[in-house]
């Protein structure tokens, strides 16, 4: 599959998929855009390779298998072949051309791998520092690889005080993700999977059920404020990256943390109403938010 054949594929994968990164990554220039429809169908497949409930775990650990051998064949210059399923096929072939222009890691992506590894089976997370390792290899390494497409400025880094944008971007990817998990509590849940640290739920006096339940209202509010605030904090904490990376790439970063943060803060309000039903922005608020990042009416704390 050639080049244009490939991104054009992904463009539509990520058209069609991905609901709230899409209004961030249509305002780069076409070079980095195409690259990062290319990241994230390579991302979505991989995704959906675990999430396939009409596999066994056991068939889904060898899709994965495939498709990191596949990853693997991309990152050494002999990737690219047809296997057989279209979709597949054409997010490899994306990867290859996305590798021809940028300097992307290796190591994110097969991070990414591990971390879907980590959804086979259904899991709880003992403690916050199991949840962070889980939000950094399937949420950071996108923001890694992000910075690889976008670039930083020239002379972001030559402060040696300041953080420099790869460690940031981590920790604007540990923001998304504790966001994500906040929002799909409840979805996970029926697939057999918490991402919230069981200690602290605990130290609440609460299970999963019976924070859904809402069953102690006072303590059901506590631990969703304080895990909000955690989220919250750390998008605070990752306000620097927006002035690291280069200018073309800026009205990006901010549409979709907008995006992110505002998700964050429909749950804060009114955690009880997200345990019910998935918080979400309306497509009209995601497009006045990548409206207002576009003509840099966006500031970097929405």
């Amino acid at each position: 599959m050639n080049d244009d054949r490939a991104l054009a594929a992904c463009a539509e994968i990520t058209r069609t998929e991905a609901r709230n990164f899409h209004y961030g990554l249509r305002l780069l220039p076409e070079r980095k855009r195409l690259a990062l429809y290319a990241v994230y169908a390579w991302m979505r497949v991989l995704d959906d390779l675990a999430d396939n409930d009409a596999k066994d775990a056991g068939a889904k650990a060898a899709d994965l298998d495939r498709f990191e051998a596949r990853t693997r064949e991309v990152f050494e210059g002999r990737g690219g072949t047809a296997h057989g399923d279209a979709r597949e096929d054409a997010v490899i072939a994306g990867l290859a051309a996305v590798l021809r222009a940028f300097p992307a890691d290796r190591a994110d992506f097969i991070a990414a791998i591990e971390g879907q590894r980590m959804d086979l089976a259904p899991r709880a997370f003992a403690c916050y520092a199991e949840t962070e390792l889980y939000c950094d290899r399937v949420a950071s390494t996108v923001g890694r690889i992000c910075l690889d497409v976008w670039g930083a400025r020239p002379g972001a880094d030559a402060d040696p005080e300041a953080d420099s944008a790869r460690v940031l971007s981590t920790r604007r990817g540990i923001a998304f993700q504790l966001t994500n998990i906040l929002r799909d509590i409840r979805e996970d849940h029926a697939r057999g999977r918490c991402y919230l640290p069981a200690d602290e739920l605990a130290a609440s006096g609460l299970t999963v059920d019976a924070l859904l339940a809402w069953s102690d209202p006072a303590a059901c509010a506590r631990f969703m404020h304080t895990q909000c605030a955690r989220a919250e904090r750390i998008f605070a904490e990752s306000a620097a990256l927006d002035g690291l990376v280069s200018a073309d790439a800026l009205p990006t970063i901010r549409a979709m943390s907008a995006i992110y943060r505002g998700i964050l803060r429909k749950i804060a309000r009114d955690p009880r109403r997200a345990l019910r039903e998935r918080a979400r922005l309306t497509a009209l608020e995601k497009s006045w938010i990548a409206l207002r990042a576009r003509f840099g009416l966006l500031g970097a704390a929405p």
